[in-house]
């Protein structure tokens, strides 16, 4: 079959051409960047060459930019770093530098495709990556492409056509929160160590481990039993510094359940007893000597015992010893935060309550991400044949 000549067009209008197989090729020059493809038919060629042109009209067209991957996420983090919690930030650098740059670092971004994902994923998994900071990546590349789909620096997001699929057994095996019986025996412990009243009050209120850093006695009311969320202490790169809750969520009132006040006095009398033993003079020292760690006055609920803000670095330590202590096996500090959603839901507080007392944005993320279901509930609901079959 001989093919038929290209169709006469104006300039700027593209050519249309049929090929030896019958099926129709058009191209179209925009902005010195070449345009093509193949269709069935002349009129859906016409359609593409005009819906080419369209775009080009109102900006659709992508900027033919040689930006890599790895410069654009740099960018994108930056730019969106005063926004965000700074610790979400810091850990997302630490994803791009330690698995994203090495592997698709060079990789322009507009030529990333759903098989460089997959690659990506797949280097994790045999990298022992876990499914938690798998997703964490996956959610950053999610989040940054999708910037750039809508700001028109590529054609599609690639993030949301490829999931990381993590191996088997890489998931968490043990519960991440204390049963109530764990709970109960890390308490008591708990409460005879003068560190304690903190790791108490976090599993008697869900709060984060920065806002239980953070909190100060201004925001605190005994006789209306709430605490008010409004500073954090967080740590990125080896300091420590105060911000404010990531979320307008976070930033809230947490209402304290009345053992949870009365712990808030026993802090209060203990911060005066550890102010008094710091003031005045020294026994045993010339008069005039001047203290080398006096008390400081940071107005925190919770602090050392030279009243200065806690250092949450330090925390870990304490709750492998209370764990061991009490003889429970270890669970993170998160895991105290857990542990208050799960028990709680288990003894059937309202789901819509207890995200709220979170500051989760959605029970739904509080259901998926921070309900564990125990064994004892399992058990417990087991139901027989002749249970399952009643009627009325």
């Amino acid at each position: 079959m001989t093919p038929r000549p290209t169709t006469p067009r104006k300039p700027g209008q593209g050519n249309i051409r049929e090929l030896p197989s019958g099926s129709i090729r058009w191209e179209v020059m925009i902005e010195g960047r070449r345009f093509s493809g193949v269709t069935k038919t002349r009129k859906e060629a016409q359609n593409a060459v005009t819906l080419k042109m369209a775009d080009a009209l109102r900006g659709g067209v992508v900027d033919p930019s040689a930006e890599t991957l790895g410069e654009y996420l740099a960018r994108w983090l930056t730019s969106r770093a005063s926004t965000r919690a700074v610790r979400t930030t810091a850990i997302q650098r630490g994803h791009l530098k330690r698995y994203i740059t090495p592997q698709l670092g060079t990789k322009r971004l507009q030529k990333l495709t759903p098989s460089d994902l997959r690659r990506l994923f797949d280097h994790l998994n045999e990298e022992g990556l876990g499914a938690s900071s798998q997703r964490q990546v996956h959610q950053f590349l999610v989040s940054a492409l999708g910037d750039a789909h809508r700001l028109e620096l590529v054609t599609r997001n690639v993030a949301q056509l490829v999931r990381p699929t993590p191996a088997r057994g890489r998931e968490a095996r043990e519960l991440p929160a204390f049963t109530a019986e764990e709970a109960a025996k890390f308490v008591e412990v708990a409460r005879h160590d003068p560190a304690g009243r903190w790791f108490i009050f976090a599993l008697s209120t869900g709060i984060r481990r920065g806002e239980v850093c953070g909190l100060r006695w201004a925001d605190v009311s005994l006789t209306d039993a709430t605490a008010q969320v409004t500073e954090v202490i967080a740590q990125s790169e080896g300091e420590t510094y105060v911000t404010t809750p990531k979320t307008q969520g976070s930033r809230r009132t947490v209402h304290l359940s009345p053992s949870a006040v009365q712990l808030l006095h026993e802090q209060r009398a203990y911060q005066e007893l550890c102010r008094d033993a710091l003031s005045g003079p020294v026994r045993g020292h010339k008069t005039g000597y001047v203290r080398q760690r006096p008390w400081q006055d940071s107005g925190r609920v919770f602090t050392n015992t030279f009243g200065a803000t806690v250092d949450p670095h330090n925390l870990r330590r304490t709750m492998q010893r209370l764990c061991a202590q009490a003889g429970v096996r270890y669970v993170s500090i998160h895991g105290l935060r857990h542990t208050y959603a799960s028990l709680s839901l288990m003894r059937g507080v309202p789901v819509e309550v207890v995200s709220k007392q979170l500051g989760h944005a959605s029970v739904g993320f509080t259901m998926n991400q921070y309900r564990s279901v125990y064994k004892s509930e399992r058990t417990a609901w087991a139901l027989g044949i002749d249970e399952l079959t009643r009627v009325g």
